[in-house]
């Protein structure tokens, strides 16, 4: 179900929903076994379900059954002809999940799961449910109201939830919008966006010719040093990124030949591009360590990832560099001014939601790619660099030479992300996790675990990087 749900969630862009669909769906099924296991229960007890009396006496049997032997009322289950279905269909403007058994409703229970759709209106979060003990006896107890907690917090709107009910069916429909904002809406806060990246300077001048200097052919090591020691701010960060885990662990250097010596030619020019990003979007957005901090961290994923696959180890340097600036649109929508949040949350018209978070977080019809890929052809970013940056979430959609670059980037993304609730071996693309060989979810997880344990080694050494 978790790789069904992934490929669902990413056909619309919507991977944030994964882990909550997945929470909402595995809810409704065991309510759904619990319900069709109640009557095979009743009946097995030559109880009459629709009986007030039996089942004022049933319920209780029934609740401590399920408690202490819920493998036998399972085999009992299985035995019987009741059956779950879940089916998922893809409409013009969103997509229908259907959980659907083969029971007629009883009123009580139909009229609880109403009590608790509206009683999940006044609650914030499932601890506020808890706090005021609502009772969860039977299948249509919190659970009901965690899911719509669960997506009314992750912007759905009120008409998500349907039941459905026939003589010899009771089924739940969930509606998730292909799209979270109005067309109308989606493209004021483009517009939005666009002039904020429209209004970001050009790269420093010393940058731009540092730029054009290692652009040359017959440029030497020497030619680029004297240029970066006329400003002392970029030669001390070349000796920084020099001497950082990036470019592996070697004897700490002093002086700056030596530092562009060890970066490389072929890495100068997207490090000089990385140093002028630094410059203006450090001096302009609240969120760069946020940022920078996450870009450092799947900069050393992909170090670990390609020597642990020996896999495009040719691309290691141009890959470590690239990661660094794959999310710089991730500045612009997390660190939005005042004026924009508030334009924003006026075309939602929602005030619970930490606007640049959602802004980030849920597609609104610009993602933080496509930002960045403005942000990065108006500095003229090499043509690796832009296709990292557009294409480091959908690896699938570049079609030029670059596509192994992007899959990279997106696998070490994702690994780099997860205990943030942003991916999972169920979210990774089958493709992917089969051209690096990885078969499984427990060697996912491990591979992930001996990354973290590597990366937290150099903690200290990248905090201050780019910062």
């Amino acid at each position: 179900m978790d790789v069904w749900i992934g490929r669902v969630v990413r056909s619309i862009s919507l991977e944030f929903l994964h882990e909550i669909l997945f929470t909402i769906l595995s809810e409704l099924l065991v309510n759904g076994c619990k319900a069709n296991g109640k009557r095979v229960f009743f009946s097995e007890q030559g109880l009459d379900l629709w009986n007030e009396k039996d089942y004022a006496r049933g319920i209780s049997l029934y609740k401590d059954e399920f408690g202490h032997n819920r493998k036998r009322v399972f085999l009992s289950l299985e035995k019987s002809n009741f059956f779950i279905k879940l089916s998922t269909m893809f409409k013009e403007d969103f997509i229908e999940f259907r959980v659907r058994n083969n029971a007629k409703i009883l009123p009580e229970e139909k009229n609880r799961i109403l009590r608790r759709v509206q009683a999940s209106v006044k609650y914030k979060n499932i601890n506020d449910a808890y706090r005021e003990s609502v009772d969860n006896e039977e299948s249509s107890g919190l659970g009901i109201v965690l899911i719509h907690i669960l997506l009314r917090n992750s912007g759905i709107p009120n008409q998500f939830f349907e039941l459905v009910t026939g003589d010899d069916f009771t089924e739940v429909i969930i509606r998730i919008p292909k799209q979270l904002i109005p067309k109308e809406s989606q493209t004021r806060i483009k517009e939005l966006l666009i002039r904020e990246v429209n209004s970001l300077p050009p790269l420093p001048a010393q940058i731009n010719k540092l730029i054009l200097i290692a652009k040359k052919k017959d440029v030497t090591f020497q030619e680029i040093a004297m240029e970066a020691e006329k400003d002392p701010a970029i030669a001390a960060e070349i000796i920084k990124i020099a001497n950082s885990p990036l470019f592996g662990i070697h004897k700490s250097i002093v002086t700056v030949i030596e530092g562009v010596k060890r970066i490389g030619l072929k890495n100068l020019e997207s490090i000089f591009l990385a140093l002028g990003a630094k410059k203006i979007l450090n001096s302009r957005y609240a969120k760069q360590v946020l940022v920078w901090t996450h870009s450092f961290k799947t900069s050393m994923y992909v170090k670990f990832l390609l020597e642990e696959k020996r896999k495009h180890i040719q691309l290691l340097e141009t890959a470590t560099v690239a990661a660094l600036l794959h999310d710089l649109g991730r500045m612009v929508l997390l660190s939005l001014d005042l004026s924009q949040v508030n334009q924003i949350r006026v075309l939602r018209s929602d005030d619970n939601t930490e606007i640049s978070e959602w802004v980030e977080e849920y597609t609104v019809g610009t993602t933080h790619s496509e930002i960045g890929f403005l942000i990065s052809e108006k500095w003229h970013f090499p043509e690796e660099i832009l296709d990292v940056i557009r294409f480091h979430h959908k690896p699938w959609q570049c079609k030029s030479r670059n596509n192994i670059l992007c899959q990279i980037i997106y696998l070490a993304d994702i690994l780099a992300n997860i205990g943030k609730g942003k991916g999972n071996y169920f979210t990774v693309e089958p493709e992917v996790l089969e051209y690096f060989d990885i078969k499984s979810e427990k060697e996912f997880r491990e591979m992930q675990d001996r990354f973290k344990i590597n990366f937290e080694e150099h903690r200290e050494e990248y905090q201050n990087l780019f910062i």
